[in-house]
Order: C-alpha cells, then structure tokens, then sequence
C-alpha cells in the first residue's frame, strides 16, 4: 500500500509528456471514450489534486469535484449544463486557514447539483465540519452551509445522491471521542437541508459508509464497525429503517460498497481477510446469505451493481503470485436474476497492478468497470453491453490514476487525475 501511495504521489507530480498525452487522448475518443477535457486550474503553488469524483445525469448534465493544493487544500467544482460546455473551475472552500477533504458530489436530470466535503479549521481544536453548496441548471454555485458542528465532535467522509425529483440524500461518519455514528439528512429540491440524524447505534462504533439512491429517493446506506461487522439500513417512502446486520463481525472484514436499482433490488459487496464477499435483496424481500465469490482477493477493492432488471455484477482485485512479485488483476462475477454467481473472470490485462477499481451499471443493463494501471499510469475501462453475460476487452481511458465513475441512462462519465496535477473528465455512451 505504500508503495502504491508513492507512485501516485510521484506521478501526480511529473506526470507525461504533452505529446504523449495528446496520442493517449486521440486513442481515447478511438476507443469509445470521449477526449479528455482538463477541468482544473492550477492555483499556485498547486503540484498535486486529489479525490476527483464526478456526477452524471439522464439529461446529460454533469458535475464533479475534487481537492486542489493551493496555501491550503481547497475544495474545487465544474459543471456541464446539458448539451453545454464544461464551466471553469471555482474554488469552494475558504482559501485560507482551512484544509477541505473527501468531496462528494450529485447532479439531476434538472442540471441542479450538490457538492459536499469535510473541512478542517487549521490551528484549531475544532473537529472537521460538513459544508455543502448547491447549483441550479446555468446558474452558480451558492453559499456554503455547514450540516455539522465541530465544536464537540468530528464529521467526514460525505456521500450524496439525488432521485429524479432532485431531492438530495446525504451520509456521514460522525465522530466523538467516544464512538462513530452513521447520520444522514436530506435536501428537497429548491429547499433547505434537514436536521441530521443517526442511522446507527453509538454503541457499534461506525467506519466506512457507502451510498446508493435511486430514482424515486429509495436509498441503501452500509458501513462497517471497528470489529469488522457489516451493517445496512434502508430508505423507503421517506424514512430510514433500523439498522440491519449483514454479516458478523469478523477480523479484516470490512470496507462495504452498496447498491439499488429503481424497482428497489439492492446488494452489497465486501472484503474479508483475502476474500470478496456479496449479498443480494430483490425489492421487498429479504436478504440473502453472503457468498464468498474470491479466495485471493484484494481488501477494499470489492464494488457492485445493479442493472434494473436486478442482473448484478461484482468485481475486485485479486491478489496473484507472477514469477517473483505480485499483480493485481481485476476480476469480475456475475449473478443473472434468480440465478447464482458465476465462476471469476479476468477482465483487466492479466498482469496488471490494478488500483482505483469501479463499477456501475445503467438500467437498461450495461455495465462499466474501470480500473487504474499502477505500472504504466493508466486508466482503464471494460464495457459489458446489454444483452451480454461477459465484458468486452478493456479499453484505455486516459493517463493518470484516482478514477471514480459514474452512471446515468445512456452514459457513464470517468474522471481522473492526470497527466501530473490535472483532473480529466471523458464520456463514454453506454445503452
């Protein structure tokens, strides 16, 4: 894990050459994937951007943030209207005594976005704090309104997503000196944010919360505590249920990643000590018992996702002996509805040393699953179109490492970080 944090940070920083990556870009739109667009401003003395996340829309509207280094690190957004062009970069957060971490971002089919992120105040004893912007359709993003309080605890690692109506459903770890809660509140379209509130016992201290919203705002939240249990609690018709566990507590489990699709189908994926592990539920009915898909896979590196017919396809690292050294190839499962998971597939180049893995699905059922190269700095991405039950060969993507995906009806989006200090963002249109 060190190492592979050092040749990011040193690639962020050197990055390729310009004539390299104009081949790498023209390579790109051949592939299916749209050029590059570079949605950054370097802010001196800038040398390294991070956590790039990016939201897409039905109506092909589209947002994304990430954190840039300026005196401080400082919390950046762009926009696309639908059929407009990318606007330029706009620093969010204050741009000076204070450090902004862990951005999130959401976007409807009416172009209206929501950025959200945890800041802390530098030279204080004060905890980080959740703020948040908001922007309409060709409009600017407005003030930032702080959700949380850090005067007695600590708030981070945001997750946010938005149902057809535009309304807003956001997580977050809150953290006391004593235990971690999962709290959640909601933002109706064109009003204001609600009251935060606990999703989870103080007394099952909480780590690592994943988010999934549908398009009528039925929403899945999971997480995991410090000894390893696997938690859920769902959102239906407005109100969150109890918590759910979903597997025991267990040494190195952890780090759950959640899906739902619009008919309410929901999974989820996870780790344990060298294993990935999944679990389904079609809307309405109950859970089924976790199965273990890998014997030699990754921690955190599992991913899942739904289409809406309720197919589901899971994909992680897997941890290989090559020769004398190790890769991590991207392998991927799948379990059609009402069938069973398959036997693993490689759908990444054999060799590589895979970081960053993601995996979405559009409704009508095709699946992306993107991956970085550690080894050759590069981005990846394999399409499973509708209709078919395996992934096609992998696609490059651009240069550079960090990539998160996302999905909406028709398209996925891709953003990264690369060549050096840019973030990138490319379209691909997927049925």
């Amino acid at each position: 894990m060190i190492r592979r944090l050092l040749k990011t940070h040193v690639r962020n920083v050197v990055g390729v050459s310009f004539t390299a990556w104009l081949a790498c870009a023209a390579y790109a739109a051949s592939s299916g994937w749209s050029t590059p667009v570079t949605l950054s401003t370097p802010i001196p003395p800038t040398f390294y951007t991070a956590s790039p996340v990016v939201a897409i829309s039905s109506t092909d509207a589209h947002a994304a943030a990430w954190i840039n280094e300026g005196n401080n690190l400082l919390l950046q957004v762009a926009a696309q209207d639908a059929g407009g062009a990318w606007t330029n970069a706009q620093t969010l957060s204050p741009s000076i005594g204070s450090n902004a971490a862990d951005p999130a971002v959401a976007v409807s089919s009416t172009g209206a976005a929501v950025a959200m992120w945890d800041l802390y105040q530098t030279g204080s004893s004060q905890g980080l704090v959740i703020q948040a912007s908001t922007r309409q359709a060709h409009g600017s993003w407005g003030a930032l309104v702080s959700l949380t309080s850090g005067a007695t605890s600590s708030s981070s690692v945001p997750k946010i997503g938005m149902d057809r109506q535009g309304d807003a459903i956001a997580i977050w770890l809150q953290t006391t000196s004593t235990s971690s809660v999962i709290e959640t509140a909601n933002l109706p379209a064109g009003g204001s944010w609600t009251t935060p509130v606990a999703l989870s016992s103080p007394e099952l201290s909480a780590a690592k919360p994943s988010l999934a919203v549908n398009s009528s705002g039925d929403a899945i939240a999971g997480w995991q505590t410090t000894s390893g249990q696997i938690l859920v609690a769902e959102r239906r018709s407005g109100n969150w249920g109890a918590p759910l566990t979903i597997a025991s507590p267990a040494f190195r489990q952890g780090s759950p990643q959640v899906a739902i699709n619009d008919r309410g189908d929901a999974a989820i994926a996870w780790t344990g000590r060298g294993t990935a592990l999944v679990t389904t539920r079609s809307a309405g009915g109950t859970w089924s018992t976790p199965t273990t898909v890998s014997k030699q896979s990754a921690g955190a590196t599992a991913r899942i996702a739904l289409d809406n017919s309720g197919n589901a396809v899971a994909i992680f690292e897997q941890v290989k002996l090559l020769g004398s050294s190790y890769v991590y190839p991207v392998k991927a499962v799948s379990r059609p509805v009402d069938g069973s998971w398959s036997a693993p597939t490689t759908i990444s180049a054999p060799s590589d040393y895979a970081s960053s893995p993601n995996l979405v699905a559009t409704p009508a059922g095709t699946f992306v699953a993107g991956w970085v190269d550690d080894t050759t700095n590069t981005v990846h991405a394999a399409i499973r179109a509708v209709g078919q039950n395996v992934f096609a060969s992998p696609s490059y993507v651009g240069v550079g490492n960090s990539l998160d995906l996302a999905v909406a009806p028709g398209g996925t989006a891709a953003t990264w970080i690369g060549p050096g200090p840019a973030v990138q963002v490319s379209d691909a249109n997927t049925p």
